[in-house]
């Protein structure tokens, strides 16, 4: 009876919080909206005091004697080109180009070959105790006669 009850109130506690993250997004994006909007019509930087403005246009001037541009305008207006990072999966790099199952089949192999090498350590491992057992009866046969 207890999950009964539970489901539908976390169903409708959730779809609740959805819809005022949704209400908050569409605030934000309104918001981002109307500043460009006025930024667009301004044409420039909007709510902004005059020392940043001069501010502004010193590191503008100062970028365009660094790379001897003619003038501050010129700065403002260059393409900025932003490459594509190219961003190589983790997982992808330490498979090395292998697919999964090329590498359990090369898990396998490496299994087989271990088992393989430790039975043969074990046969040997037998005979060298049986070797033991055999020399040790023998001298205890000595001793005795």
């Amino acid at each position: 009876m207890f999950r009964q009850v539970v489901a539908p109130a976390r169903a409708l506690s959730t779809s609740a919080l959805r819809q005022k993250e949704d209400l908050i997004a569409g605030a934000f994006l309104k918001q981002i909206r109307d500043l460009a909007s006025k930024q667009k019509s301004a044409g420039g930087l909007v709510n902004t005091s005059p020392e940043i403005k001069k501010s502004l246009d010193e590191q503008l001037n100062r970028l365009a004697n660094k790379f001897k541009l003619a003038n501050a305008d010129v700065v403002a207006k260059l393409n900025v080109d932003f490459e594509k990072a190219q961003v190589e999966s983790s997982v992808a790099a330490g498979l090395e180009g292998k697919s999964l199952d090329e590498l359990i089949a090369g898990v396998k192999a490496e299994e087989a070959a271990y088992l393989k090498q430790r039975e043969e350590k074990k046969k040997i491992e037998q005979q060298r105790l049986a070797a033991l057992a055999s020399a040790e009866s023998g001298s205890a046969n000595a001793k005795r006669a």
